[in-house]
């Protein structure tokens, strides 16, 4: 049975999900903690959407199989990246994990890695925090309750929070005005505005963020769009409100994005809207059940 056919089903009986920002220290930077554990023998699969964050996901039991553009990967502990194209995710259940949501400044302040070279991938947690990795998965699994592994989290992260040294005060800025205005033709004006050439600006962009200018500004549409179409706005609306050229435009980046064009993407959500237990980040969408799948 497709999606688009039916609501989606009520958690099935023994499922956490717990949400929960960090602590005073990493406000800005951690975005959320989400903590979940999903009983065994259901399988699921999602399309994970272009959100413009970063997500560090921990499992304390049981692993996904990513799909992209090439062949399927196993993956237990990993980060991923800013990108500009949907990611199907699935398990077979018995999922127990951790996902914490960093802004991309955050996560480049916390990691002390150039952002570029976690944009369209997913990096194993060994990669970010060392021998470390394994004994801080260890010690989650081991903590008895949410809140004392979110705890431990907190003090991790705010031990690392100045890895990545300062950002640049022209690099806020500019990605605060991308988000508030993701139109092609804003690129120009922005990079005027900070004092930058664009050719400086995609260059720290890439060092401190991850993706291009341009790259953000797309996802930045692409985000507008879906928050406009759970209002109810028709297509020749969402594509004037959120800063495309025109329809045409809107269903290219949609397909391009999601793999799906506005109206498949509107009949598979079913109604759901932003701030659904759907979505990682309050008033972003970022994962779609796919058909024959169940709510997380």
């Amino acid at each position: 049975m497709d999606s688009t056919d039916r609501a989606p089903e009520p958690a099935a009986a023994g499922a956490e999900s717990i949400r929960t920002p960090p602590g005073p220290a990493l406000r800005g930077r951690v975005l959320a903690y989400h903590g979940y554990r999903l009983p065994e023998g259901r399988p699921r699969s999602r399309l994970e959407i272009p959100d413009g964050v970063v997500t560090v996901v921990i499992a304390l039991a049981g692993g996904l199989r990513l799909t992209t553009d090439g062949p399927p990967q196993g993956a237990s502990s990993f980060l991923s990246g800013l990108r500009t194209t949907a990611t199907r995710g699935e398990h077979a259940g018995g999922l127990h994990g951790i996902e914490v949501t960093f802004s991309p400044l955050g996560a480049y302040r916390t990691f002390g890695i150039p952002m570029r070279h976690f944009t369209e991938a997913f990096t194993d947690l060994s990669d970010l925090l060392g021998h470390s990795a394994g004994f801080l998965v260890e010690q989650l699994r081991q903590t008895d309750s949410w809140t004392e592994r979110f705890a431990l989290l907190d003090g991790v992260f705010t031990t690392r929070a100045d890895r990545g040294g300062a950002v640049s005060p022209e690099v806020r800025e500019a990605l605060s005005l991308l988000r508030a205005d993701g139109r092609p033709e804003a690129l120009t004006a922005i990079s005027r505005q900070v004092g930058w050439s664009d050719r400086h600006l995609r260059a720290c962009f890439g060092q401190q963020v991850g993706l291009a200018p341009k790259a953000v500004a797309r996802v930045a549409r692409l985000q507008r769009a879906l928050r406009l179409q759970a209002l109810g706005l028709d297509g020749a609306a969402v594509a004037a409100s959120g800063g495309f050229h025109d329809q045409a435009h809107c269903i290219r980046e949609f397909k391009a994005m999601t793999g799906l064009t506005p109206s498949q993407f509107a009949a598979r959500r079913g109604g759901l809207r932003p701030g659904s237990p759907l979505d990682r980040v309050a008033g972003r969408v970022t994962s779609l059940l796919l058909p024959d799948t169940a709510t997380d």
